[in-house]
């Protein structure tokens, strides 16, 4: 394959620049700066000096808002339900490891999505002992899972 030279074709596409600025080289960079700078326009007298504004000093932190307990307890009772399908399908000798494995998936979202309410709840609620309580017990599950102590032998 041979490669040719299309520069011809691009020169007739491509306009030449219209003017050059080209600085006089008997002139030194300050003498330049100077003049550039006393040309430009003056700002309006009377206004005053512009002053920075820091975007990060209008953000105000906020506490957190405590969970809604009704929602909690919906949630704690829905991995409560997910471990009791679970144990039923474990004791359920006609149900593989492999058909658990969607049930598995699902406590792990759930024990994932109720950890961050474990810590937002006040020490000795009754509500923060029965979801740590909860927690434990589905990471002890699906660690167990994971683990392979329910292969059969």
């Amino acid at each position: 394959m041979k490669i040719s030279n299309n520069d011809q074709v691009l020169k007739g596409h491509i306009p030449e620049p219209k003017f050059k600025t080209e600085l006089p080289a008997s002139k030194e960079f300050n003498a330049i700066l100077k003049e550039t700078v006393g040309n430009s326009p003056k700002a309006a007298a009377g206004l005053p000096p512009a002053t920075i504004i820091h975007p990060a000093s209008a953000v105000q932190p906020i506490s957190p808002s405590p969970p809604d307990t009704q929602f909690t307890i919906e949630r704690i009772e829905k991995l409560i339900d997910l471990l009791d399908q679970y144990r039923q399908k474990l004791a359920d000798p006609r149900i593989t490891l492999r058909n658990i494995a969607p049930l598995i998936k699902e406590m792990t979202q759930e024990k994932e999505n109720l950890n961050p309410v474990l810590d937002s709840l006040q020490d000795g609620e009754a509500l923060k002992q029965v979801l740590n309580q909860t927690l434990v017990t589905a990471s002890l599950e699906i660690a167990k899972y994971y683990r392979g102590d329910y292969i059969p032998a």
